[in-house]
């Protein structure tokens, strides 16, 4: 829902460049649902922000340079990555997650693109894959 709700309320906030705030508003909102959840939760909405707002500077300087980079799959590994740098800690096969961005953000974006469907198809791919790879959380030693 945090994924769905931010991708509405970033497109309706800043319609120039919506992708950005509405990147911005998702890992405000992801933030909030995982505060609680993982420890140092507001790296999730710094890093995730980082990597919407530097994956679609790096998107539009690609595509200036006339480079056919599809936005979805492109801004999935952008924003899964830096996800993944927090989420190796906290679950086993964290790997998966980036692979599960890039589906989402690719189904949203490109194979049912919508005002609403472009938020929820990846917010539904996340919040299932973060419920799936909390089952199997990482193993801290015990002091």
């Amino acid at each position: 829902m945090a994924t769905s709700a931010g991708w509405v309320i970033g497109n309706i906030l800043y319609s120039g460049i919506s992708i950005v705030s509405a990147g911005a508003v998702i890992a405000a909102l992801q933030w909030a649902v995982l505060h609680g959840r993982i420890p140092n939760a507001w790296r999730w909405g710094v890093f995730s922000a980082a990597g919407w707002i530097g994956g679609y500077i790096l998107f539009t300087l690609l595509s200036f340079a006339r480079l056919d980079v599809p936005l979805g799959p492109f801004m999935g590994l952008s924003v899964g990555i830096p996800q993944w740098l927090i989420l190796k800690k906290e679950v086993r096969w964290a790997g998966w997650w980036v692979i599960m961005s890039v589906i989402g953000w690719t189904t949203g974006l490109h194979l049912l693109p919508g005002f609403l469907t472009s938020g929820a198809l990846p917010g539904a791919w996340s919040g299932l894959t973060l419920v799936l790879l909390f089952r199997y959380a990482a193993k801290h030693p015990t002091s």
